[in-house]
C-alpha cells in the first residue's frame, strides 16, 4: 500500500527507508551494477504498492549495516534477486543504451556549483533553486552508470510536481521516500570523477587532495540531465565540491559559477555532531569546528572571486524571497559568454 506523501515525509516507514537508502548507498559505494538493478526494481515495486519479501528486507539492512561499519556493501546476492523474480542480465541489457555518452549539443549555457561546509544549508539552497523550474540538476534517482534512465519511470514522482510540504521537511527525510525524486548531491558520480576522500564508514570520511580522474563522466552526466530537463542552465551541489574547486574549474573550462552558502561556525559544527558527520585530514580526526574551518577556508582560497556568489544560511531562512531574487539576478548578470 502506498501512503500519502505528507505521511511518508513526516514518518518514513522503516521498509521504505531501507529500500531508498540501499539504492543511493550502493550507487555510491559499490561498483557492482547488479546491486543497482536490484535496488531500482525494489524501489519501483515498493512505490507501486508491492513490498519486498522479509528475507529481502533483511538482506538490505545487512548491506546497509556493512556500509556503515566498513564503508563497503556485502556482495550482491543472486538468490535475493531470483526470489524477487528479477532477471538481472535482462535488466542490465535494457540499461546499456543509457550509459553516459558525450552530448556536446546539450552543454549547459550556465553551470554553477553550490559549495559550502557540510550542514551549512547547501541542500535547502539546492532544493529552492531547483524548484524554480528553470535549471537542470542531478537527482536522487540519477545513477552514474546510466544518468537519466530512471527519471521517466512512472513509479517515480518529481518533487517539482508536489506541494510545498516537501521543502519544509528536513532533507534527510525527503531521501527516504521511495519513488520521490529530489535534487541530490550525486556523490556516486563525483567520487568517481573527482575523488577527494576515502569513505571510512557511516558519515566518516578521510579527506584527501582532489584528483581529476574522469572528467568525461562528469561532463556526459551533466549533458544528459540538461537534455532530459530541456533547460539550458544547470545547478549542482555537494559540500565535498568545496574541496574540488580547481579540478571542477579545469573540467568545465573555467566557465562555471560558484554559489557559496555560509553558516555560523558553531551552528554548523553542532549540526555535524548531531547528524554524525566526522572528518579526518592529514591522518588526524577533525572537530566540527576544524572541519568548518577547512571547508570554508578552502572555498575562500580556491573560488574565483569574479565567478562566486555569496549567500548566508541566515538570509535564506529568514528572507528567502529577497535572497533568491538576488541570487537569480546575480546568476543572470554573471552568465558567461556562450562557448
Amino acid at each position: 500500500m502506498t501512503h500519502p506523501l505528507a505521511d511518508q515525509l513526516a514518518a518514513p516507514h522503516p521498509d521504505g527507508i531501507a529500500i531508498a537508502l540501499y539504492r543511493t548507498r550502493v550507487y555510491r559505494f559499490s561498483d557492482d551494477p547488479r546491486h543497482y538493478v536490484l535496488a531500482e526494481a525494489l524501489e519501483e515495486n515498493y512505490a507501486q504498492g508491492r513490498p519486498p519479501a522479509p528475507t529481502t528486507l533483511a538482506y538490505l539492512n545487512a548491506v546497509l549495516d556493512q556500509i556503515r561499519t566498513t564503508g563497503r556493501p556485502l556482495p550482491f546476492s543472486a538468490d535475493i534477486a531470483a526470489a524477487e523474480d528479477l532477471d538481472v542480465q535482462q535488466e542490465l541489457d535494457a540499461r546499456a543504451p543509457y550509459a553516459p555518452r558525450p552530448k556536446p549539443e546539450h552543454t549547459p549555457h550556465t553551470l554553477f556549483f553550490i559549495v559550502g561546509a557540510p550542514r551549512s544549508g547547501t541542500s535547502h539552497l539546492y532544493n529552492v533553486l531547483a524548484r524554480a523550474g528553470t535549471y537542470a540538476y542531478f537527482t536522487t534517482a540519477s545513477c552514474w552508470a546510466w544518468p537519466v534512465r530512471n527519471l521517466a519511470h512512472p513509479a517515480r514522482q518529481s518533487f517539482e510536481t508536489t506541494g510545498d510540504t516537501v521543502l519544509a521537511v528536513d532533507n534527510k527525510n525527503t531521501r527516504l521516500v521511495p519513488g520521490l525524486v529530489m535534487p541530490y548531491e550525486a556523490e556516486d558520480l563525483y567520487a568517481r570523477a573527482v575523488p577527494v576522500y576515502r569513505h571510512l564508514g557511516g558519515h566518516t570520511y578521510d579527506l584527501t587532495d582532489p584528483r581529476l580522474k574522469d572528467p568525461a563522466l562528469l561532463t556526459a552526466s551533466i549533458q544528459a540531465h540538461v537534455q532530459h530537463f530541456g533547460r539550458p542552465d544547470f545547478v549542482t551541489k555537494s559540500p565535498f565540491n568545496s574541496l574540488r574547486i580547481p579540478a571542477l574549474d579545469t573540467a568545465t573550462g573555467q566557465r562555471a559559477l560558484f554559489l557559496n552558502i555560509t553558516r555560523d561556525q558553531a551552528d554548523t559544527a553542532d549540526s555535524m555532531r548531531r547528524n554524525g558527520f566526522r572528518f579526518h585530514h592529514d591522518g588526524r580526526p577533525l572537530t566540527g569546528e576544524a572541519a568548518w574551518e577547512l571547508f570554508t577556508t578552502t572555498i575562500g582560497r580556491d573560488a574565483p572571486p569574479e565567478r562566486t556568489i555569496h549567500v548566508t544560511h541566515h538570509d535564506l531562512l529568514t528572507n528567502e524571497k529577497d535572497t533568491m531574487a538576488r541570487v537569480h539576478r546575480l546568476i543572470q548578470d554573471n552568465r558567461p559568454a556562450a562557448p
